[in-house]
This record gives structure tokens, sequence and C-alpha cells, in this order.
């Protein structure tokens, strides 16, 4: 694991989870691959935003009132 502790902590004050959850996976694979700085935060963002939309359907879900249904 890299030490990239102030990175983390501004993702946090940022409320980056999304990019929080896969930074450590993103570093080293820009590592292996050689990504040039903008492939990586493409990445990071891609991350991010898809964490963030999974949260928005769960909670538009859970806002509906959606109950849930057994398969038989």
């Amino acid at each position: 694991m890299m030490n990239n502790h102030r990175l983390r902590q501004s993702a946090h004050q940022l409320k980056l989870s999304g990019l929080l959850q896969s930074l450590e996976i993103r570093l080293q694979e820009a590592i292996s691959n050689q990504l040039t700085h903008a492939e990586f935060l493409e990445l990071l963002f891609q991350d991010e935003m898809a964490v963030r939309a999974t949260r928005a359907v769960e909670r538009r879900k859970k806002n509906a009132g959606f109950r849930e249904t057994t398969k038989h």
C-alpha cells in the first residue's frame, strides 16, 4: 500500500469516496500501464461518478418506498 496520506485526506475532505475506494488500485494501475496524468485522473473521476450514480439510484429507490419482493 502506498503512502498517500495527504491525497487521501484531501479526497476525504472533498467527500470523494469513490476516489478513495479505488485510489490505491488506480495508482498501481497507472504505474504498471504507464498512464499519463490525464488518463489516471480520468479513471479516478469515472470511479467517483460510478459510485455517485449507484448511490443516487439507491437513494431514489429508498425514497420511492419500493418494497422488497421475494422470488418464489
